[in-house]
């Protein structure tokens, strides 16, 4: 598998490695690993000497970014070249396009669009990975774009706004491997799009059909078992009952949840300026609130793998009042666009 041999060889690029040492540079089981070593012994990539595990021949896979928090040993740490990426994200994403009302919009800090990316990364499913991205209001493409680790990154996205802000920015930064085109989730993936990918991510509408939808799509763009996804997906508007559900699909689909890191990511309010969209709210009907003081939406990452032959059907949508709302959309501008 291509993210097992990547997690293998980068480990061994900062120098040889036991058994042991090295087991705990990758994800798969003990089975695999073994036979993912075999293959790359095979192939006269790696030599196993005196017990310790090294490089045999060049390799393109540049050395282990370190990325585990240093406190913990758990959490998401930027530092070192993501520190770099960082700064150069907040340059080229400073004049983004604000947040829609009508297409349910809002974006992560910017620090959270590279701890994503720097857990893609931990995982082996960013070097010389086909991504697709659906829906792009965080701007990831441009932030895994930086760097320069991907073989491909395609970006299907509603907004005219922010696929011309996307394309702009390559052009302006010259980041060479994303493509970026106009896209309706109500609508058929194209053709060409299906079945090519390695990776997904997407942040779905959290309603029933919503979420179905989405993943469904990205599904039907993956490659097939080994593939992945990312998936951001919140505790505000989606209830545990709601994440049952959900789970349940990933399985009725070909998928199994690996990780999930909750509250990584949340929206600001100040840089989202979200004040006119709370007069639409639900919870603002129910009750007397002032605008929130504090930053108060969060939202967990999941990632999945394919692990058998995909199913991608998805649920028939009618329009986007359908597709953003159900009994609990308390957060979500109701003023969605006319399909």
């Amino acid at each position: 598998m291509r993210r097992i041999r990547n997690q293998i060889l980068r480990a061994l690029k900062t120098g040889p490695k036991t058994f042991w040492e090295l087991i705990n540079k990758q994800d798969a089981h003990i089975a695999g690993f073994y036979r993912t070593l075999q293959e790359l012994m095979d192939e006269g990539v790696i030599v196993y000497r005196d017990h310790v595990f090294s490089l045999n021949k060049a390799t393109d896979i540049r050395e282990e970014i370190e990325t585990l928090c240093s406190t913990c040993g758990l959490g998401i740490e930027i530092k070192g070249f993501f520190q770099q990426v960082y700064e150069a994200f907040l340059q080229v994403t400073q004049d983004r396009p604000l947040p829609l009302e009508e297409y349910d919009q809002g974006f992560i800090r910017p620090i959270d669009t590279i701890r994503r990316m720097a857990f893609i990364y931990a995982r082996g499913d960013l070097e010389g990975a086909r991504i697709f991205i659906l829906g792009d209001d965080d701007l990831l493409s441009l932030a895994m774009g930086l760097t320069g680790m991907a073989e491909s990154i395609t970006v299907v996205e509603i907004d005219p706004r922010l696929t011309y802000f996307i394309e702009h920015s390559c052009r302006k930064w010259e980041i060479k491997n994303i493509t970026v085109s106009q896209y309706n989730v109500l609508e058929e993936l194209p053709q060409e799009a299906q079945g090519q990918y390695d990776v997904f991510v997407t942040d779905p509408v959290e309603t029933y059909k919503g979420f179905k939808l989405f993943i469904g799509r990205c599904i039907s763009a993956l490659r097939g078992p080994g593939s992945s996804g990312y998936i951001g997906l919140t505790h505000r508007e989606a209830s545990l009952k709601k994440w049952a559900e959900f789970q349940r699909f990933f399985l009725d689909s070909g998928l199994v949840v690996t990780d999930i890191l909750r509250n990584l990511a949340t929206y600001p309010e100040e840089e989202n300026r979200f004040e006119h969209f709370y007069e639409t709210y639900e919870i603002m009907k129910r009750m007397d609130l002032p605008i929130p003081q504090v930053d108060w939406y969060k939202s967990s990452f999941l990632r999945v793998e394919a692990i058998e032959p995909l199913k991608s059907e998805v649920p028939t949508v009618r329009d986007f009042h359908e597709l953003y709302f159900d009994e609990e959309s308390w957060a979500t501008p109701h003023s969605p666009p006319k399909a």
